[in-house]
């Protein structure tokens, strides 16, 4: 078992909280949902569909580009000590980066923390495809994650500093490189922002 240094400070935090207000987005998300629900916590668990990339125009310019929804989570501002983006920026193209840490910034509550876990398969842009999954209750403390069929989505991969320069209105608390080149991100929402 492999240590997560940024989630042990993250719970040691929330659990001085009396029933703290946990979000948990992403594929790995179940056990981690049931082991806050089990300590008193309110969880609510999302899957996290990333924004779409920016369309662009044509080389001439002619085109009008068609203009795009802006991204959004559909949780409560202000509504979460936590918020768990379990591979959230993964998928997440470039072009959107920032709109999605807003994104997760909203949801905070003031001091709240955001915990990213993210893949860093390799130190290049290129992407791969990864099928996205769903969860279904399989019992009041147990969950499944189950693979959708849906079409396949695309695995940005971001250098660090594209991370933490998103991460901008946020205060980050700290950045851990497992031997896997999985990075963890713990950052917060700064008092009066």
């Amino acid at each position: 078992m492999r240590s997560c240094p940024s989630l042990a400070k993250a719970l040691e935090r929330i659990s001085r909280l009396d029933k703290p207000q946990v979000l948990d987005l992403g594929p790995l998300c179940g056990s981690t949902a049931v082991f806050f629900a089990n300590r008193g916590a309110r969880v609510c668990v999302e899957g996290f569909e990333a924004p779409s990339p920016l369309p662009r125009k044509d080389k001439h310019g002619e085109d009008e580009v068609p203009k795009m929804e802006p991204f959004r989570i559909d949780q409560p501002s202000d509504g979460f000590d936590l918020v768990l983006a379990w591979e959230a920026i993964d998928f997440t193209p470039p072009d959107r980066l920032q709109e999605v840490a807003a994104e997760l910034q909203r949801l905070l509550r003031e001091k709240g923390l955001v915990f990213i876990l993210s893949r860093n398969t390799t130190g290049a842009r290129k992407t791969t495809q990864e099928r996205p999954a769903r969860f279904r209750a399989m019992a009041e403390d147990r969950l499944r994650r189950e693979p959708t069929g849906a079409a396949e989505r695309t695995r940005w991969v971001h250098p660090t500093r594209e991370i933490e320069r998103a991460l901008k209105p946020l205060s980050v608390l700290g950045i851990h490189l497992q031997r896997d080149q999985t990075r963890e991100i713990l950052a917060f929402r700064k008092p009066g922002k």
